[in-house]
């Protein structure tokens, strides 16, 4: 990938969210194979104009079926509002765990991706690893990743802090919710942003023939990806895989439901997509309500775009630092009781 391709990354303070910019307000824009792809699903608000529901009556299904998350926003505001001044807010216990990073779909394509995110929680003295998991990859496989990643914690007698974002969060809930011999070994759970149900952008390529065709091409193409990766995203592939394998209640999980509809967010294009289509409310790749993981404490912010969890925006732009995040989401996580 060359310079030119690469997103001036820079942290600044976030900017209040209310009225929009006007239209010609500058874009941020991204790494330069995302970017290509980024253009290619401009196409997708032509799929309103398709035939068949999409993913109509599909956000949030599991509702019905599991249990309801418990939610903590006005608890993580507080502790954010901390992190942001340079507090540390994470509880003695956290040094005594190893925490598990797992990357999102694409992640490996995007500069910095998540590293603000494990710098923040490595300034705080706590060992961190990325698991080695392909970014375009399926979810099987993936999840045989993760497995190995805990097995080889539990080799060294650690326990673990699993902490995912996007697919990621999927791949390390699903690798508990497939081996239920690790749970034990697993302090916690972090899903930022995390399409548990599923998510409709994904679920609209792999559903509508002309999206499907656009995937189809240019994930191999730009990625030397598994266009089945998408789909182990859609409603469908999410519904079967809990039904048969439900996430386990007992293991503490926080979180991130996220929405943002914004001149100024990098997802803009899709938030409108799905806003447009679906009136639902959106991050740019997850509705709000399919990244709240049944049983979890969930919390739930209407400012933040996909992008925000794992990379740090540009000045003006974005309204969190992954940073904040992470390590407020792990102060959360942490307190509730250990079952070790």
């Amino acid at each position: 990938m060359s310079q030119k391709d690469l997103v001036p990354l820079s942290p600044a303070p976030p900017p209040p969210e209310g009225e929009h910019p006007a239209a010609n307000t500058p874009q941020p824009t991204a790494s330069g194979a995302v970017a290509r792809l980024l253009r290619a699903l401009r196409g997708l608000p032509e799929a309103g104009r398709e035939s068949g529901p999409g993913s109509t009556g599909l956000a949030g299904w599991f509702k019905a079926e599991t249990a309801p998350p418990t939610d903590i926003t006005a608890r993580f505001r507080e502790v954010h509002q901390r992190a942001r001044e340079g507090e540390p807010v994470l509880p003695d216990e956290a040094k005594r765990h190893q925490y598990l990073l797992v990357k999102g779909m694409l992640g490996d394509e995007m500069p910095g991706y998540l590293e603000d995110n494990r710098a923040r929680l490595e300034k705080r003295g706590l060992e961190t690893r990325e698991v080695a998991v392909d970014t375009a990859g399926r979810l099987a496989d993936n999840v045989e990743v993760v497995r190995e990643a805990l097995l080889d914690a539990i080799h060294f007698g650690r326990t673990v802090v699993l902490v995912g974002h996007s697919k990621g969060g999927v791949e390390a809930m699903s690798t508990l919710a497939l081996y239920p011999e690790l749970r034990r070994h697993v302090r916690a759970v972090v899903a930022l942003q995390a399409p548990f149900g599923g998510s409709v952008i994904a679920n609209d390529l792999v559903t509508t023939p002309s999206l499907r065709r656009v995937l189809d091409v240019t994930f191999p193409s730009l990625f030397q990806g598994d266009a089945g990766s998408v789909e182990d995203l859609s409603y469908a592939r999410r519904m079967e895989f809990v039904r048969e394998h439900p996430y386990p209640a007992d293991i503490p999980t926080v979180a991130l439901a996220t929405s943002r509809l914004s001149r100024r967010s990098l997802m803009r294009p899709l938030c409108a997509y799905v806003h447009e289509r679906y009136g639902w409310a959106c991050d740019g790749l997850v509705n709000a309500v399919d990244a709240e993981v049944p049983g979890s404490r969930v919390v739930r912010l209407d400012d933040m775009d996909h992008a925000e969890g794992a990379l740090t925006g540009l000045p003006g732009f974005s309204n969190y630092y992954p940073s904040d995040i992470t390590e407020t989401m792990v102060s959360l996580a942490l307190e509730t009781p250990s079952r070790l």
